[in-house]
């Protein structure tokens, strides 16, 4: 395997590959011969014609002559399955021209002729004459109709129609534009039934592509009788009742705007109010219109970790915010509270909370039947986004005596037991009551000196109070423990409060307001109480001791040393590290490849807490690009697969892969973008023998190359569309085949995947439908398909795949039930599954390798599971990104996932 795909580097992938000095030259009209003697190809006279007959009985056409105007030519009968024996001879024709042969002499030549078993040959007891070309052409017709459409896939709807100004629209509104029935907006509260979908184009307006709303036009459920009983509602104190009230009458007003942001000063409360509405509005709510499905706290957080975490906590697969709003174009309806917008980036990405509304908020905000509660100061950049985006906002600000209930604000703070209300005073009314001033911004307020806030504290514990403005995060007591020098089994001297970090500088902390700290002291105190990176299992509390550590690196300039060791990022929190590899990115101080690897492996490593399965993802990732990391990752996960190189990398935008055939046999067809191109599956390299090709649509379902180069591509509605790779002039044997792949199994239901091989007992074609069957056949049969006598799966197949195995085709195949099967013809479907999980299959290849019957199988939370059967049994369990959309497995057992942002070569041990 080669350890670097630096090819990659070199040819961009995203690159035009139709550029030619040829576009922008003047066409000019040359002179040419006539070229090779021929044959007229047209007579008003009668025309002898000859039956020609395949070696499977099926009539293919007319081969006709006229002596008298030197005419002779190839009627294809219209109903044949064979579309290329019109050239097979034509071509005969010509050659019997060249020699000089008169069209009779042409005829008596070729009765003898022994043809071609799939083109047909002369039947010299056919010959019969015609009135003249129009009679053979009716003949030649005969039993014909014009082809139609093949069924769709059950719940399929062809797209609507986008003017060009919706286009426009849709580029200005972000790249999505939704399509609602008459007499229904977008911008208010919309039932999901009524929105038919959304068109998603790029940043010029081109189309990619509807995403049709599964709920659209269905019956939504009745109204009950009586009201359902809510869950119990946990008590909210402070005087925050009437605020908690207007909360949870917004979330069931259906009238109310879907947008509400919660304003106020800070220590009103904001914060509290949104994690208490969050817990008393669980997902599983007996009431439907009092629910919040996430909470998402994006304090310290850039736009990829609260993507990621939000993703996580809804259990959708995304990446990006692209990823997250195509995951939500499922007509579910969904409640989101954000909190701490205005602390996001953790003080060390400054436009961050910017940056998170414009990236990540405002398009939830397009989708109808979402809803989103977000907490901002109103006056900052972030809230003034926001409100262009959507100027209807619902503004709940808790500085507005109406939002607190007075006497029991007063009866809560004299439990209390102290006499400040500078920082525990909900609104400015009652902090004019304090004798404070109420219309100080709360820019100012935030920033008033921290000695003036200390005066009403003890002395003996205003150094605590110092160590925890340096963390700036709440802390556990072991982290406690290490910044203050104590140790974690150590506590204080009795009456003494623990010592604070060291404190030097030149300048405050703008966000605290408290002295300097020395990070790079406080980087020692907290490294030195971290476990040696021996293999033995991790503190419990360590974790949040390498996010502290990686906080006060980052201010000390220090975190690069953290950031580049493996051992250190899978046990570290990886929200931190996010963060810290941003801000390492505008100084350049982290490898690239590096910062790659996380970023594309980042739902991973946030989805679980087990260091060995962070590394494995990024160990995929780094494989072939830093060759050093991976293989130290390699071994953090202690796996059983090695990954090789990846393709692509985020760059461009993966929608399937397919073994190459024929000409292309040692080659992996991608379909990326807007083209099909071609990569070595050994060193994923892009191929430098075969060119790119265009793709007809960029929304496809399947993807097969037939043994003669050229590329078949299968779109939602259930249609096979043949792409030339390699001789324009040769259409394949798939198209030939293709049209039957309605007898057998699947006559009304659509077809929804398709597989190609090319083994050594010849072309063979798998394809699969909409109600659960699945068929094969051998290309050159046409007819002879193989199914089983019932449905394999309940639900639609999505996908299938078929390889040579124990003297017959084994065919693998993949559903929406989630299961995955097997089945050889002449023998009964195995009455279990090889593998069944809670969520649709989305991928499924099968090959027999030197070491084994390999089958990998993908599913549509991400998991990809390899189970090898013969010499060297293993089974290998992956998480390495998104759901992959295709794998592929070679020959020699390299294993290619089709991932959204990449394709990624592996293999097992």
């Amino acid at each position: 395997m080669a350890k670097s795909c630096d090819d990659n580097e070199e040819r961009p992938v995203n690159t035009s590959d139709w550029t030619s000095d040829r576009l922008s030259t003047d066409l000019e009209f040359k002179p040419v011969d006539q070229g090779p003697p021929r044959y007229a190809n047209s007579t008003d006279r009668p025309v002898d014609h000859f039956a020609v007959v395949d070696d499977f009985g099926e009539l293919t056409g007319y081969l006709w002559i006229c002596d008298a105007d030197d005419a002779a030519g190839f009627e294809r009968r219209l109903a044949s399955h064979e579309q290329n024996a019109s050239f097979f001879w034509h071509r005969k024709l010509r050659a019997a021209k060249s020699r000089g042969l008169s069209p009779a002499q042409a005829a008596e030549e070729l009765l003898a002729d022994p043809g071609d078993r799939l083109y047909g040959h002369l039947l010299p007891e056919s010959r019969a004459t015609a009135a003249g070309l129009t009679e053979l052409k009716d003949l030649a017709a005969a039993d014909w109709s014009p082809p139609q459409p093949p069924p769709a896939p059950p719940g399929h709807r062809p797209d609507p129609p986008i003017t060009d100004e919706q286009r426009k629209e849709a580029a200005a509104r972000g790249g999505w534009l939704y399509r609602t029935a008459e007499g229904h907006a977008t911008d208010s509260r919309v039932l999901p039934h009524t929105v038919e979908g959304a068109w998603q184009v790029d940043a010029t307006g081109t189309p990619l592509r509807f995403w049709h709303n599964p709920r659209y036009g269905t019956t939504p459920a009745p109204t009950p009788a009586e009201p359902v009983p809510a869950g119990p509602v946990l008590p909210l104190g402070a005087g925050r009742r009437p605020a908690g009230r207007a909360l949870l009458d917004w979330l069931e007003d259906e009238r109310a705007p879907r947008h509400c942001r919660v304003a106020g000063s800070p220590g009103s409360g904001r914060t509290h109010l949104l994690s208490w509405l969050a817990a008393s509005c669980p997902p599983n709510n007996p009431r439907t219109g009092r629910r919040v499905h996430a909470l998402l706290p994006v304090e310290g957080l850039t736009v990829d970790s609260a993507t990621w975490l939000l993703a996580h906590r809804l259990g959708l697969p995304a990446r990006t915010p692209t990823d997250l709003l195509e995951a939500l174009q499922d007509g579910v309806p969904r409640t989101l509270a954000v909190t701490d917008l205005d602390r996001a980036g953790g003080g060390l990405l400054p436009g961050m909370p910017e940056r998170i509304a414009a990236e990540l908020l405002v398009p939830l905000l397009q989708v109808p039947w979402l809803r989103l509660l977000v907490e901002s100061t109103s006056g900052t950049a972030a809230a003034a986004v926001l409100t262009e985006a959507a100027p209807t906002t619902a503004v709940l600000d808790l500085d507005d005596p109406r939002w607190t209930d007075r006497d029991a604000f007063a009866a809560w703070h004299a439990r209390q037991g102290t006499a400040n209300t500078a920082d525990l005073h909900p609104g400015r009314t009652l902090r004019a009551a304090a004798g404070l001033d109420p219309a100080a911004p709360a820019t100012v307020r935030t920033r008033e000196p921290a000695e003036s806030r200390l005066h009403t504290v003890p002395n003996a514990l205003r150094p605590a109070i110092r160590a925890l403005a340096a963390a700036g995060w709440p802390l556990t007591e072991a982290e406690w423990s290490s910044l203050t020098g104590r140790g974690a089994d150590r506590t204080a001297p009795a009456g003494q409060p623990p010592q604070p970090a060291p404190v030097t500088g030149e300048r405050a902390d703008a966000d605290t307001g408290t002295a300097p700290v020395d990070h790079a002291a406080a980087v020692a105190a907290l490294a030195a109480s971290l476990p040696a990176a021996t293999g033995t299992p991790d503190r419990a509390d360590a974790v949040g001791l390498r996010g502290l550590i990686l906080r006060h690196a980052v201010h000390a300039g220090l975190a690069d040393r953290f950031l580049t060791d493996p051992h250190f990022l899978v046990h570290a929190d990886p929200l931190a590290v996010t963060t810290a590899l941003e801000h390492a990115h505008t100084t350049g101080t982290v490898p690239r490849t590096l910062a790659e690897a996380w970023h594309l492996a980042g739902p991973v490593v946030l989805a679980t807490d087990d260091p060995s399965e962070r590394a494995a993802a990024l160990h995929a990732w780094l494989a072939g690009h830093d060759q050093q990391t991976a293989d130290t990752c390699r071994t953090l996960s202690a796996r059983t697969w090695r990954a090789h190189w990846s393709y692509g990398r985020g760059d461009v935008r993966v929608h399937a892969a397919a073994p190459g055939h024929g000409p292309l046999r040692s080659l992996l067809a991608v379909a990326v973008d807007h083209a099909v191109r071609f990569v070595e599956p050994e060193t994923g390299r892009t191929a430098a023998t075969a060119g790119p090709v265009r793709l007809p649509a960029r929304h496809i379902t399947g993807l097969a190359v037939g043994d003669d180069a050229g590329v078949f591509v299968l779109d939602p509605a259930g249609t096979i569309t043949a792409v030339p790779a390699g001789n324009p002039g040769l259409p394949s044997l798939v198209a030939a085949a293709a049209p039957a792949h309605t007898s057998p199994g699947h006559p009304s239901h659509g077809l929804t995947a398709l597989a190609y091989l090319d083994g050594p007992g010849g072309p063979a074609l798998a394809t699969a439908g909409g109600d659960g069957t699945a068929a094969w056949t051998h290309v050159s049969d046409r007819i002879a398909w193989h199914a089983p006598d019932h449905p394999l799966h309940h639900g639609a197949v999505t996908a299938v795949d078929l390889d040579e195995a124990d003297g017959g085709i084994l065919l693998v195949t993949g559903g929406a039930d989630g299961t995955v099967r097997t089945w050889m013809y002449g023998r009964p479907p195995m009455s279990d599954p090889i593998d069944a999980r809670d969520h649709p299959v989305t991928a499924v290849a099968v090959s027999n390798t030197p070491q084994g019957i390999l089958i990998a199988s993908a599913w549509a939370d991400g998991l990809v599971r390899l189970r090898r059967w013969g010499v060297a049994p293993a089974t290998a369990d992956l998480r390495l990104g998104l759901p992959a959309r295709s794998v592929t497995v070679t020959p020699v057992g390299v294993v290619c996932l089709a991932l959204p942002e990449g394709v990624l070569g592996l293999t097992l041990d």
